[in-house]
């Protein structure tokens, strides 16, 4: 980027940098401490997606409470969900009442149906934002339970090669929202695309993380700068089966078919 009147731009496309956008990915928070320098330097708003980390904790402050404002989805697979939708959090008064009016469609005369903005009908029903505030109730045990899940996992592979679980940094309480390891293929014996095959035949669900943004068709023409640990993560990660539902007899059946192919490629 380039600094000049007084405003930050990216060198290669011109656009100016308004804003920064960390995301706290699998439960784990983001390390925000330099985000917020450079941020505070240039002027930028921080924007946290917080959405996966809900309920974690950076450095004894919530995940979601690190920024100027931070999103939330609550989509079905999230450790708190509504069946959909989402929430915006911020200290700002001013922000949160542009951002409720722009969300209940703009209206300046609810009578005649005025409108001094285009508005948008993005709030959640009442019987939605009732199940979230319920699920809100739970979320500490939830959270007990997810770290629980992980820790048996990070037990059960501790002497696995090739199987890489995720760590927590010392600054960090993390939700464990979805246990993800990293596979080796050279050193486990399978790639993570084999293991998900080999535990599907055996209906055992896992999945690959997303692909990242700048080898998708739909945002081939976005910025990006090196993203090769990205590519790697892509190719090497899996999450393994970790609900809050999810049983002991569940979770052994995990264990016990990934100990097994360990044996089989044992060198």
């Amino acid at each position: 980027c380039q600094w000049r009147n007084g405003a930050l731009y990216n060198s290669v496309t011109g656009r100016r940098v308004s804003a920064i956008i960390p995301v706290h990915v699998l439960g784990h928070p983001v390390n925000m401490d330099p985000i917020l320098e450079v941020s505070r330097k240039y002027g930028l708003k921080v924007i946290e997606d917080a959405t996966e980390s809900l309920g974690s904790k950076y450095k004894n402050q919530p995940a979601g409470h690190l920024a100027d404002i931070a999103c939330l989805s609550f989509n079905g697979n999230k450790i708190l969900t509504t069946g959909g939708g989402g929430m915006m959090v911020t200290d700002n008064g001013e922000w949160a009442r542009q951002a409720k009016y722009l969300t209940t469609q703009a209206k300046d005369d609810e009578l005649e149906y005025i409108h001094g903005q285009i508005g948008y009908n993005y709030r959640l029903t009442n019987l939605l934002a009732a199940l979230g505030c319920a699920q809100m109730e739970q979320l500490n045990e939830y959270v007990e339970i997810k770290r629980k899940i992980a820790t048996t996992y990070n037990k059960a592979f501790e002497d696995i090669t090739g199987i890489e679980p995720m760590r927590e940094a010392p600054w960090v309480f993390s939700n464990c929202w979805m246990y993800t390891v990293l596979v080796d293929k050279e050193e486990f014996g399978k790639g993570s695309r084999d293991l998900l095959q080999d535990l599907s035949e055996r209906k055992i669900q896992t999945r690959p993380l997303w692909q990242p943004l700048h080898q998708s068709v739909a945002h081939a023409g976005s910025f990006a700068v090196d993203c090769s640990v990205a590519e790697r993560l892509n190719r090497d990660a899996l999450s393994l089966p970790c609900s809050v539902g999810l049983t002991h007899e569940q979770q052994n059946r995990v264990i016990e078919r990934i100990t097994a192919i360990a044996a089989t490629y044992a060198r």
